[in-house]
């Protein structure tokens, strides 16, 4: 579950039907059916469950209580808890925050010369390379090769918009489009990445529910925090440190606990350095988390009586390793905890646990825990 969504459960449930129900809406209109032939005709009427009129209040009733939904849905659209899709853009409107409609991947891309030259060669912004799968990264500035140098590093950014683009490792941008003189060869010398979808709901409604913060200058942690998620939505988690008096030491990382490059701490840095969102007097870093490694040295083991479904229980508990090791680096900070993983494991169907590693570590606010190996051993079936 989202940390946003464990804030906005702890406000009250709202009904704007007064938690009707489908029986409550048969009920009253029975009972008023009744009260109402008791006063026009002066008798009594028990409408019994095979009773035609009482088929009928009932059939109603179906069509009232969906419009009763209808109310419901549309009275909880209006709230950050409920809100989704474009009800949810629309409370955005009213702290002006739009949905982020995904952001480009960037690479440091290097050019080469076939050799030294009299004088500077330039390379126009702009400029194209690709991986040969039809993806086209281009240069976002001119830069220029001065007079007897034979390289130049300059950021380019993909064509197309996506975490799909993310990923081309060093080396694999390597055909130059656009043609020019004495360039003989390009690459790109770091992972392409900052690339990122569609914003979702849940980090929408986190942006929203961070806007206050945004109304004054970046002094606040959570208004820094606000603004280098705003800038791209594919920063999922934000860690903001004032080690001594205006100085603010920023960690963000991405989807998945991927780690932001150089390029882009650098582009986060000059965003949120704009006057209107850092105080002037604050010195701001920004870069990714430290990184806690640890590994993963188990055996687990099964009780014999699900000794016909053992098998599937190896498989959940491989997949949940996995989600305990996705869990551990999807927060800045998050302590390196066995005990998580030892449920997790008994959840997917497991006897039992004997961990060698990891043993409980507390990491510094600004670090990371980064799995690095696994052992993963099947003990057997015990009985129970």
């Amino acid at each position: 579950m989202s940390t946003i969504k464990k804030t906005l459960q702890n406000y009250p449930d709202i009904s704007f039907i007064e938690n009707k129900t489908l029986e409550t809406v048969v009920n009253e209109m029975i009972n008023d059916f009744t009260a109402k032939y008791e006063e026009e005709t002066g008798r009594t009427i028990s409408l019994t469950e095979a009773n035609p009129d009482r088929l009928i209040l009932y059939a109603a009733a179906l069509q009232i209580y969906q419009v009763y939904q209808y109310i419901d849905h549309a009275g909880k659209q209006s709230l950050l808890k409920y809100s989704y899709g474009d009800f949810l853009e629309n409370i955005g409107a009213l702290k002006q925050i739009n949905r982020n409609e995904g952001n480009a991947a960037t690479v440091q891309l290097m050019f080469e010369l076939s050799g030294e030259q009299p004088s500077i060669i330039t390379i126009p912004m702009g400029t194209r390379a690709t991986a040969g799968d039809g993806i086209y990264f281009y240069t976002k500035e001119t830069a220029q090769i001065k007079a007897g140098k034979v390289k130049v590093t300059v950021t380019a950014v993909c064509d197309k918009i996506g975490s799909k683009y993310n990923g081309y490792v060093a080396g694999s941008i390597n055909t130059l489009v656009t043609p020019i003189a004495f360039v003989s060869k390009v690459s790109n010398v770091d992972i392409s990445t900052g690339g990122s979808d569609r914003e979702e709901d849940d980090s929408l409604a986190e942006n929203i529910y961070l806007a206050p913060s945004s109304y004054s200058v970046a002094g606040p942690g959570d208004a820094y925090k606000y603004w280098v998620k705003h800038y791209n939505s594919s920063i999922t988690d934000v860690y903001v440190d004032t080690p001594e008096p205006c100085k603010v030491d920023i960690r963000f990382i991405l989807n998945d606990g991927e780690l932001p490059n150089e390029t882009l701490a650098n582009e986060v840095l000059a965003y949120i350095s704009d006057g209107t969102k850092r105080p002037q007097t604050d010195y701001v870093s920004v870069g990714a988390p430290t990184l806690a490694d640890y590994d993963i040295d188990l055996i687990y083991y099964i009780n014999t009586s699900d000794a016909n479904k053992a098998a599937t229980i190896q498989s959940e508990v491989n997949i949940a390793i996995q989600s305990y090791i996705s869990w551990q680096k999807a927060v800045i900070g998050r302590d390196i905890n066995p005990s998580y993983l030892i449920s997790k494991i008994v959840d997917a169907g497991a006897k039992r646990v004997e961990i060698i590693s990891p043993v409980f570590e507390a990491i510094p606010n600004t670090a990371l825990a980064n799995h690095v190996s696994k052992n993963i051993i099947y003990g057997g079936l015990e009985d129970d």
